[in-house]
């Protein structure tokens, strides 16, 4: 719902929609191409973000962001956090996965909805504090930054470690990522290595800090009917730097360090086992099968089942179903 604009913000959201726009110039000249999207099949983003075991870094990344004020009041004033937890969930997912995997019309869409709902999250902060707006450059900065380094913690964490290259072409690729937000290059550290000393410091310092709000959301968090129980709590206090894991109360004990060296062995070795193909989420699926269909080629059994199945049902983890159409001389 609109709050009412006093002169000011309607000229700040002009100058945000602006800025948007060059954005978007920037995501078209740099995108992949019309059919591979933003990123395409030799991206790192695509071999990470492929991994339905990333959602797991979901809570990690919400305690965190919400450990900025601006960001938990936005959360907490502007959401239907409460009421709709797992359709929130459900909504940002699929946004992800239409930005990641989608075709660049498709891709180019979602990031037009996304930035069009943040536009209207803004509000005050208590005690006189002053006022936050979603699409303020130092809140996206800070909310894609746990996502940045969530995606490649949770990736080393259970599937394999990365690279130092490819870590650094992945966080090239997220300036493509950066400009969805409405980030422009120049608006974020420019290499892996100064993005960590800025997140480093961001971590240690005191812009940042576990307040009423973001405890009380974080009690929704853990008390859904999805994510109720200890499983969910030792999962994220396993993600978790030291300093949030405190600060937002998550037991530690000899325990939960336990559960969590077996939680973390076990799903490994669980997901090391499992052919990519096989456990590749859906998205990436239907985004080989619209390239292979491109190409003249017939898609994979499993791209070609989930993608019919989408069509009947709303398969997680899911993009925009593709129009299956064979290839003329496939004789199968």
């Amino acid at each position: 719902m609109w709050r009412s604009l006093t002169p000011e913000m309607e000229q700040q959201l002009r100058q945000d929609r602006e800025h948007f726009r060059k954005c978007l110039d920037y995501l078209r000249e740099h995108a992949a191409g019309e059919l591979e999207g933003f990123y395409g099949p030799g991206s790192m983003t695509w071999v990470i973000y492929r991994e339905p075991v990333i959602l797991l870094g979901g809570l990690r990344a919400i305690l965190l962001q919400i450990a900025h004020p601006a960001v938990a009041h936005g959360v907490s004033q502007n959401s239907n956090f409460r009421g709709d937890l797992l359709g929130r969930a459900r909504r940002t997912y699929t946004a992800m996965y239409q930005l990641v995997f989608g075709g660049l019309r498709e891709a180019m869409g979602a990031a037009k909805r996304v930035h069009s709902l943040h536009s209207r999250v803004h509000g005050s902060l208590p005690a006189g504090a002053g006022s936050y707006r979603a699409n303020d450059p130092s809140l996206q900065r800070w909310v894609l930054a746990t996502l940045i380094d969530g995606a490649i913690e949770v990736f080393e964490t259970f599937v394999r470690p990365l690279g130092l290259e490819e870590k650094r072409r992945y966080y090239q690729e997220t300036l493509l990522s950066a400009a969805q937000f409405g980030l422009l290059p120049e608006q974020v550290p420019p290499t892996l290595e100064t993005f960590y000393e800025w997140y480093d410091e961001q971590l240690a310092g005191d812009t940042l800090r576990v307040g009423d709000t973001a405890l009380e959301l974080a009690g929704l968090l853990f008390n859904s009917p999805f994510t109720r129980g200890q499983l969910d709590e030792v999962l994220t206090a396993g993600l978790l730097p030291e300093r949030w894991r405190e600060a937002y109360g998550l037991a530690w004990g000899p325990g939960q360090q336990l559960a969590w060296k077996v939680l973390k062995g076990t799903m490994r070795r669980s997901i090391n086992l499992t052919p990519p193909k096989l456990r590749c989420v859906t998205a990436w699926h239907q985004a080989q099968m619209r390239l292979a269909l491109a190409r003249g080629e017939r898609p994979t059994v499993m791209a070609r089942v989930l993608n019919t199945l989408d069509t009947y049902v709303d398969v997680p983890f899911s993009i925009r179903p593709v129009a299956s159409k064979a290839p003329a001389d496939d004789k199968e």
